[in-house]
């Protein structure tokens, strides 16, 4: 009883802090506030930066014009759970990522070449574990330590409208995933579905493998996507720290393609933004039966997945302030150049105003999927309230049903509820509701109510 009353206050405290130094600090995002003598304060200066450490002197612009781009993200959860789970806890995770990208182009005149290398260490402990459930509540947590990330070479060409790319790449940072499942801190479907990560060999997080990936992109409209990867599971093993760098083939390989279609993404149209992508998959290892250990599956595993995402209501656009490659017009060429960031603190470019999303996934084989399907919707509006563009209020829906093969667990959901209070370009903090029905799909299991707090960073 004492443990729960100290919980709620430390996490009471938490949220109210974090509200009364964002509207302390800034009252609108990239306001600028000058004292007496009509000097900006150092203060407002520090948070208008694109970047906690500002641009280095210069030094930053320099590397950058000559091809050389360094950038690195802190993310923190820190959740607890007053009631329901299997125990009261509560517990703090964060990654720290930092990643090197290198424009060829710009170095040796190497048109369309690139090369991106990236870091990870990871700290804290899983909050989900308390709970006993598989979505996890903390979504920037992962297992080890320290992690070697992505090696990736890559190469634009005929107009930049393809793209290849090889090395030792993720596989979520592109696949089955939506730019809006950022705002949620639910492992359920941040960046991906969690089902589906669960159910197969599929490279993201932290986690990175051998393979090859090729991106069609003919028009602003239209973009396929296909790409081949090792299935070792040996890079998973924490004490391997991402840096085995083998290639065995005898587990197989992961097979993967996605085909999106995107509208209205320009502030020249007129119209609602939107965009929708079906993906499917073949993994050609070897499953062990859910039920008995003992028995091994040869025929592979297969899934497919529908993401979409619709404005609803638009109001205005403001200004981009973040790299190019992150804006709404930039080409899958651009992205490939740029390291990709687990968590990064820079607002997407949006217009204000409420958008719908929602996602499909659906693995049929019963036998060796503990997840069979998953079903997530959600509502995002940017701009609550007035004054603060860029602020997002987000809510979301998941629903992740197990195999009827397994016995007592059926079907799990996560209710989410959270608002982003972006304080800066370089820096944000969202205090998080999530509301856990069934745990781990066990009914045995009582339902968790877990409050939490994300705070991210870009230095």
């Amino acid at each position: 009883m004492k443990k729960n009353k100290y919980l709620h206050l430390l996490l009471v405290m938490a949220v109210l802090t974090a509200v009364f130094f964002i509207f302390t600090a800034t009252t609108v995002y990239g306001a600028t506030q000058k004292n007496s003598a009509g000097e900006t304060s150092w203060y407002h200066s520090w948070m208008s930066q694109q970047t906690a450490t500002g641009n280095w002197s210069g030094l930053r612009t320099d590397l950058q014009d000559k091809g050389v781009t360094v950038s690195s993200n802190f993310t923190t959860d820190i959740s607890g759970n007053p009631s329901g789970g299997l125990k009261q806890s509560y517990k703090y995770a964060g990654l720290l990522d930092l990643a090197l990208a290198l424009d060829f182009e710009k170095i040796a005149s190497v048109k369309g070449l690139a090369l991106t290398v990236s870091n990870f260490l990871a700290s804290g402990s899983n909050l989900s574990a308390a709970i006993g459930e598989p979505f996890g509540v903390q979504e920037i947590y992962c297992p080890g330590s320290y992690w070697l990330g992505e090696i990736d070479l890559s190469q634009s060409l005929f107009d930049d409208t393809v793209t290849l790319e090889a090395g030792r790449l993720f596989a979520g940072d592109v696949f089955a995933t939506s730019k809006f499942w950022q705002y949620y801190l639910t492992g359920g479907l941040n960046d991906n579905f969690e089902a589906l990560t669960d159910n197969i060999f599929f490279p993201h997080f932290q986690v990175t493998s051998w393979g090859a990936r090729i991106s069609y992109e003919p028009n602003k409209n239209w973009n396929l996507v296909a790409a081949m990867y090792n299935a070792d599971p040996a890079v998973n093993y924490t004490d391997n720290y991402g840096a085995y760098l083998n290639f065995r083939t005898k587990f197989g390989y992961l097979a993967i393609a996605q085909l999106t279609y995107k509208h209205h993404q320009s502030r020249e149209e007129d119209g609602l933004p939107g965009s929708a992508c079906f993906g499917g998959y073949y993994e050609s290892s070897k499953f062990t039966d859910i039920v008995n250990p003992n028995k091994v599956w040869r025929g592979g595993n297969y899934g497919l997945y529908l993401v979409f995402d619709q404005m609803l209501y638009k109001g205005d656009w403001p200004d981009f302030t973040g790299p190019s490659h992150m804006s709404s017009q930039a080409t899958y060429a651009e992205k490939s150049k740029n390291p990709y960031h687990r968590q990064t603190a820079v607002s997407h470019d949006r217009p204000k105003g409420l958008s719908l999303w929602g996602g499909a996934y659906i693995a049929p084989q019963v036998h060796i999927n503990p997840q069979t399907f998953q079903l997530t919707t959600g509502l995002v509006y940017q701009g609550l309230p007035p004054n603060r563009d860029r602020d997002v209020t987000a809510f979301a829906i998941v629903m992740g049903k197990f195999s009827r093969k397994l016995t007592g667990q059926r079907m799990e959901t996560v209710l989410e509820l959270n608002h982003r209070f972006q304080a800066g370009p370089w820096f944000y903090i969202t205090p998080d509701i999530q509301y856990v029905i069934n745990p781990n799909g066990q009914k045995s299991i009582s339902d968790a109510l877990v409050l939490g707090l994300e705070v991210s960073a870009n230095f």
